[in-house]
Order: C-alpha cells, then sequence, then structure tokens
C-alpha cells in the first residue's frame, strides 16, 4: 500500500469498491412491479422500456414516467394469473389486543442471506457453518425456499454487506462509537507509517477535513506521529489552530499511571483457597457467595481495588477461617491492618469511579473531565494532609505523576465543561477557587482565552455573512460568546452515586447570585442542537468539543478481540475479510445484536469494568 508523495489527499481503492458496486446495483430497481415486469435493452440507450412478464405488452419505462402506469396494466392484465402462493406462508401474530390474526409473509432471500452474514460475524461462526449438514437441515425447516449457499458465498455475502453498511452516515447530532478500520501495519512500524495509514483511512471515508482532534496514550512515539499527521493537515487547512488543541492524552491511562505509581508502595496481604472459603461464606454467614473474591492482577491495578473491596465484604468469613485454620493463619489480618485496608480502599475509590466515567464511549465524557481531575486534585491534596500517615509516602508519590501531566488542567477539555448547560462557568470558577483560592480567576481567564480563541476560527469558517456575525468574529469582542455562556444557567445538577457534586459547591451556587433553576439529565448534545439556530457557530463547536473521547479504552477494546475474530477455524482469513467481520461485528452490536445477554447472570461473570486499565 503506498502514500501519494503529494500533500493532498487522494482516495485509494482499499479492495472494496467491486462489492460496493455489486450493493449499489442491487438497490437500483426497489418498485414491486418489477416482480411481474421485465427490463429491456433498447438501441437508444435514453429510451427504456419494460414487458409485462403475462401478456408480454411492452410499456415506457422512463424514469421520469414512474410505474404508476406499469402498476395500474397489472392490475387489469388479462393473461395475470393469480398469485404464486409457493412464495407465501400463513403467519398468525398475536394484535395488540391479544386476538391473533393472519398477515401473508412472502420470503425474502436477499433478507434471509443478511439474516446469515448477521449470524456468522456477530456469532463468531466459521464460514464453513453454512455448508454442515445440520445448518442446511434447520434451513430447510425453517425456509424450505432457501437455496443452500457455499462458504465463498457467504464470505462474498459478508463483504458486500459491509460495503453497503460503511455508506450509512448519521448526521444527526448523537454521539456514535463505530471502529472503522481494522488492519493489520507491515514494516517499518515507525511513526510515519503509522501517520500514513490514518490519513489513508480517514480520506477513505470522506472524513479527512472533518477531525476536531486525536486521542491517544502516552506513548513516546505517538507525539512524533501526531507531529506527522499535523502536517499532512496543515497542508491542506484541515486543522484548528495550526493544531494547538489536536492532540487528547488518555486520562484513563494517565490516571493508571498515577495509581500503579502509588501502589508500588503498598503490600499484597491477602491469600485465600477458594472452595472451603465460599463454603464457610454459604452455610456460617449466609453471605451471597455469587460476590467473588477477587484476585489481583499486577497489569491492572483496578484489580487491587476490586480485591480490596471484595474482601471487606467478607471480613467476617476472613476473620472466621483465620481463627480456625493453621495454613491461614500467617496471612490473617489485625484489626488495625482491617481498618488501613478499608481506608486503603475508600482512598481508591475515587480512582476507579472517575476511571469508570472517563472509560466510557457510549456516552459524552468530554464534558465530565473537569470534575474527575478536580476530584482527583482534591483527594490527592486532603489526603496528603489528612491523619492517615501511611498514605503519605504513597499519595506524595502520586501527586508527582498527577503535577507531571494535569498541573494544568487540559485547556480543551476544561472549555467542554463550560459549554456543558448543567455547569457552565460557575462550575470552573468554583473548582479552580477549591484548589488555587485568590489564584483561581487567572486559570479561568486562560481557559476562557482559548475558548474563545477557538470560537473565532469557527466565526472565521462560517459561511454567513450577517453584520451581526462580522461582530462576533472580533476575538476581543467577547460579548456573544460569554453571554451566551451565561444563558439557561443551572444551579444543581442529579447524577447520582458516589460522584455526585459536593455540599460546599452547591452552597457557592446558593449564595452565588445565578438563577437557581432545577437540572435534570438531559442530551447535551441536543441541546446545542435546539440552540444552533439562535448561536450557530458556538452550537457547532460546543457539539466538536463535546464529541471528543477523553480515553482510548474503547479503541483499545477492539485489539482484544483478534482471539476472537481469528480462531482455528478461522485461521486464513484474508485481510479484508478480517476487516469487513470486525467492522460489521462492531456496527451490528451497536444496533441491538449482541451476544453478552445474559452474561449477567452466569456464575463467573465479571464486572464490565474490572478490565478498564490497561
Amino acid at each position: 500500500m503506498t502514500m501519494a508523495s503529494s500533500n493532498s489527499l487522494i482516495h485509494v481503492d482499499d479492495g472494496f469498491n467491486e462489492y460496493e458496486s455489486a450493493a449499489k446495483r442491487q438497490k437500483s430497481t426497489t418498485s414491486k412491479v418489477w416482480d411481474e415486469m421485465t427490463k429491456l435493452e433498447c438501441e437508444n440507450k435514453n429510451e427504456l422500456k419494460a414487458q409485462c412478464n403475462h401478456c408480454k405488452t411492452i410499456f415506457s419505462a422512463k424514469s421520469s414516467s414512474g410505474t404508476s402506469h406499469l402498476r395500474r396494466h397489472l392490475n387489469i392484465c388479462l393473461k395475470k394469473v393469480d398469485k404464486d402462493i409457493s412464495q407465501y406462508t400463513i403467519a398468525i401474530q398475536p394484535s395488540l389486543g391479544g386476538v391473533p390474526f393472519i398477515k401473508n409473509y412472502k420470503f425474502d432471500a436477499d433478507e434471509c442471506r443478511k439474516a446469515i452474514s448477521t449470524f456468522l460475524v456477530c456469532g463468531k461462526h466459521s464460514f464453513r457453518a453454512v455448508e454442515e449438514p445440520r445448518f442446511r437441515y434447520m434451513m430447510s425447516i425453517t425456509s424450505p425456499n432457501f437455496k443452500n449457499i457455499s462458504r465463498y458465498t457467504a464470505a462474498r455475502d459478508v463483504l458486500m454487506y459491509y460495503a453497503k453498511e460503511r455508506d450509512h452516515v448519521d448526521e444527526n447530532w448523537k454521539l456514535k462509537k463505530r471502529i472503522i478500520r481494522f488492519r493489520a501495519l507491515f514494516s517499518p512500524y515507525d511513526c510515519l507509517n503509522i501517520a500514513n495509514e490514518l490519513v489513508l483511512c480517514l480520506s477513505q471515508w470522506g472524513i479527512d477535513k472533518k477531525i476536531f482532534s486525536i486521542t491517544l496514550d502516552n506513548a513516546s512515539y505517538n507525539d512524533v506521529m501526531v507531529s506527522c499527521l499535523k502536517n499532512r493537515f496543515r497542508a491542506n487547512r484541515a486543522i484548528l489552530c495550526d493544531g494547538a488543541f489536536f492532540q487528547v492524552r488518555c486520562c484513563a491511562h494517565i490516571l493508571n499511571l498515577i495509581v500503579k505509581t502509588g501502589l508500588e508502595l503498598a503490600d499484597d496481604v491477602l491469600g485465600t483457597r477458594r472452595k472451603i472459603f465460599y463454603d464457610v461464606a454459604d452455610k456460617s454467614f449466609h453471605l451471597n457467595v455469587t460476590k467473588n473474591l477477587r484476585q489481583d492482577v499486577c497489569v491492572r491495578w483496578n484489580s487491587t481495588y476490586l480485591m480490596l473491596e471484595s474482601s471487606l465484604y467478607y471480613k467476617d468469613v476472613l476473620d472466621y477461617w483465620g481463627q480456625r485454620d493453621k495454613d491461614y493463619q500467617i496471612f490473617a489480618l489485625s484489626n488495625e491492618e482491617w481498618r488501613n485496608v478499608a481506608i486503603f480502599c475508600k482512598f481508591l475509590k475515587v480512582f476507579y469511579d472517575v476511571t469508570c466515567v472517563f472509560s466510557g464511549s457510549n456516552d459524552l465524557t468530554a464534558n465530565l473531565y473537569f470534575r474527575g481531575v478536580w476530584k482527583v486534585h482534591k483527594v490527592l491534596l486532603d489526603t496528603v494532609k489528612g491523619p492517615y500517615s501511611f498514605l503519605t509516602p504513597m499519595v506524595k508519590q502520586m501527586q508527582e505523576k498527577f503535577n507531571k501531566y494535569w498541573v494544568e488542567y487540559s485547556l480543551i477539555l476544561s472549555c467542554a465543561a463550560i459549554l456543558d448547560p448543567r455547569y457552565k462557568l460557575n462550575y470552573v470558577q468554583y473548582y479552580f477557587t477549591t484548589i488555587y483560592s485568590i489564584h483561581a480567576s487567572n486559570f479561568v481567564e486562560i481557559i476562557l482565552s482559548h475558548l474563545r480563541l477557538l470560537f473565532d476560527e469557527y466565526v472565521k469558517k462560517s459561511k454567513s455573512t450577517s453584520s451581526s456575525l462580522a461582530e462576533s468574529s472580533n476575538v476581543s469582542n467577547k460579548n456573544h460568546v460569554d453571554s451566551s455562556l451565561d444563558e439557561h444557567n443551572v444551579n444543581s445538577v442529579d447524577f447520582g452515586g458516589d460522584f455526585d457534586e459536593s455540599d460546599d459547591y452547591k452552597w457557592y451556587l446558593n449564595e452565588s447570585s445565578t438563577r437557581s433553576e432545577k437540572s435534570h439529565q438531559i442530551d447535551v448534545l441536543d441541546y446545542w442542537c435546539k440552540s444552533s439556530v439562535r448561536y450557530n457557530e458556538l452550537s457547532l463547536l460546543a457539539r466538536d468539543l463535546l464529541a471528543i473521547p477523553i480515553s482510548t479504552v474503547a479503541s483499545e477494546s477492539a485489539f482484544s478481540m483478534g482471539k476472537k475474530v481469528i480462531t482455528p477455524l478461522r485461521s486464513s482469513l484474508k485481510p479484508k475479510t478480517v476487516q469487513a467481520v470486525v467492522c460489521l461485528d462492531d456496527w451490528m452490536r451497536a444496533k441491538g445484536f449482541s451476544t453478552e445477554i445474559g452474561s449477567k447472570n452466569d456464575e463467573d461473570a465479571e464486572d464490565d469494568v474490572s478490565s478498564i486499565a490497561f
């Protein structure tokens, strides 16, 4: 695969064009009259004809004429016999009132093939499954009119289905998470090669001039790769503010580094024997043993928190066992140690909750970044000054790592908090005040100045020529931005759980001069969509800012699919087939096709967030 030597981005065939054209040919005739009419080829290509399959009468079939005259003929055609009932079955379905009614059902071969493609992709089945005698027997019973297909046809159907589905673009203001490319890189595995592959992908999807930011982890080679991307996008004028806000660092990855730095100083003091332990918990203490004890995993800091949390739940069982089992007595904890475990677990819970919020992929997270970072910053400051001296050395190590990344909160994501209509500027002002006291106004002004800079970029891109917009394009004119941010201000937000607002912040809002207005959970993007008529440029800025993913957890999870896609029964798939299968599986899951339904009831089911840390 090669890239153009020039700076221009070009569309390159990625091997799916033949399947795209086939998919488009299938959509060319959708009217039911073509089930009983045949198109005829004419010498004059501008003149189209259609012939009735029953009486062989020829009609004009120009697109401008429509198909109404063909439908009228079919209704009165004397040679037309009764409908072929071989393609119909009688389906009895319950009505709304519970009374069954009879409905005609026509077998659709295309829909059946599409359903088989979904079955193969979402179920991780081999294409050879369609050739198995038991599969064909099942299809002969459920759909007698279905014609058996080979594994090669099944693979071709999946490729056509993928080519068709990737043309569907949602233009509504709805947040979507999709895998759009899954391909192996070829050597050399350098930053330039990765950047070229990303640019190629964006160009093929037609979004190379619509990229606001890119979220990456903190690997050093990513910084070089981002520089390559910036140069490519600058050449095409497809980057805001000369790339000042282009790169967003994965917040979940940074949290992981911070906590692991502290955990290096923590001791591992817990070990159990599984079966005997659960027997004691069930029979002697009548506990719900479906809540499993967690074992620590050295590469996942959150496993330490989950281990401590479940250990505290089983504290009485562990004490009981420690008094009676000589093999376990050396691991038994004293009351003082249990107290320290409880304090340490409560301390880690803040980081665990923030990581869970940061790792979301189906809801907005950019607007939650500022609050999450503030909670981490505040708990570090409070703990190092607190009465628990055993935590002090660990917390100081974590503070050093925190200051390395977040001594100045990310400007672009702090702007996103201001653009959340439930927070606005008051939120940022208050939390900076709790950290920096009288110097808080300096940090707030820096964020506002960058927000105005971004807004000015959007005004410059706007096609509107009205005088009001021309005035607002001046960076020094702050009224348009600030007034729109102050409207519909809200004083309280109901988030529930341990991630709720502090009482101090609610008191601060009650004491402030802003309007009191009760807030409910709202769709923030929908709010700005409805506000786009009044605040055109600001709403577009809010849409792009709020849609920024603040972690790479969702994209990293795509790589865990490898062993499920490339199985012993799928070991010879071509690269483009692997890409089609991975992308289609992700898209189908987004539509509700999931193989995970019911997994939470399994005895050994794990929490969804148990593996979100790297």
